[in-house]
């Protein structure tokens, strides 16, 4: 009878995580500039801090996790600033460049930032840690997602909340077309990328012990606006100043409900463990 044994799943386990590792470790080092400042980007943080504002209140004296340190190595840095709200926070990263870049750049602020490269699967924190655990637009690029989901409710407090926002599917500006396309093509530059649709991340959730007590979404703005902007900013920085009068409109926007909340870029989940479902 024919099979792959264990010790050869295991192997094979190793080196795509050792290949996932590369690839992102390769991905921190392209960055030479952040993005931190651009107009698209300032937009994201003020979506991500009435995320936080509206859904986790207030900050002080809580204690924070954050996946990913992508946004403090090089783009929105939320977590710097959750920290200047009062809150203790500490984040992983599986590429120890983003750490680095992420732990360089806290030094800079003056915050003592709890760095940690881990993989988001297995994190290296005790059970009911923490009191929110935020990740946005990072379990996208896990395939099979649902260890991690567990990992973030084992270190949830009971009364924690957890902030989980993935690439949205029905994002109006296509973005999911170009990404499927780019991938396909080998020419997208984040690897291996999934969109949800709201229906499909609460699913996700609530596939263990957290609950979906509400659902938002971020980011009403289109792809190739954010990456025109990007591209400038990092190599001539004076040329993306027009961006910001094409980004007002999608910032007044983000205050009409019926738009913003349901055609942002980042579906997202607001969970508890336990409780009733929204």
């Amino acid at each position: 009878m024919s099979g792959v044994s264990s010790t050869g799943r295991s192997a094979v386990a190793h080196t795509a995580r050792r290949k996932t590792i590369r690839f992102w470790n390769e991905l921190g080092r392209r960055f030479p500039r952040s993005f931190f400042g651009s107009p698209t980007t300032r937009f994201y943080l003020s979506e991500e801090q009435r995320l936080i504002e509206q859904h986790a209140g207030d900050l002080r004296g809580k204690r924070v996790l954050k996946l990913d340190l992508w946004n403090e190595a090089q783009n929105t840095e939320v977590l710097f600033w959750m920290m200047r709200q009062g809150a203790r926070c500490a984040g992983v990263d599986i590429a120890g460049t983003t750490a680095r870049k992420a732990r360089d750049r806290g030094r800079e602020h003056r915050l003592a930032l709890d760095v940690a490269v881990a993989d988001a699967v297995s994190l290296p924190f005790a059970p009911a840690s923490f009191d929110l655990v935020y990740t946005m637009g990072t379990l996208e690029h896990i395939e099979h997602p649902e260890p991690a989901i567990a990992e973030l409710a084992r270190v949830l407090r009971d009364e924690g909340v957890a902030l989980i926002g993935v690439p949205n599917r029905r994002d109006p500006f296509l973005f999911a077309l170009a990404s499927r396309l780019a991938q396909a093509l080998g020419r997208y530059p984040y690897g291996y990328e999934r969109w949800y649709t709201s229906a499909e991340l609460r699913e996700l959730v609530e596939g263990g012990e957290l609950r979906v007590s509400a659902r938002d979404t971020i980011l009403f703005l289109p792809w190739f606006l954010r990456a025109a902007d990007i591209y400038l900013w990092i190599s001539r920085p004076w040329l993306s100043r027009p961006i910001a009068v094409l980004v007002q409109p999608f910032r007044w926007a983000a205050r009409l409900r019926a738009c913003s909340r349901r055609l942002g870029y980042l579906t997202v989940c607001v969970a508890r463990k336990g409780g009733r479902r929204a």
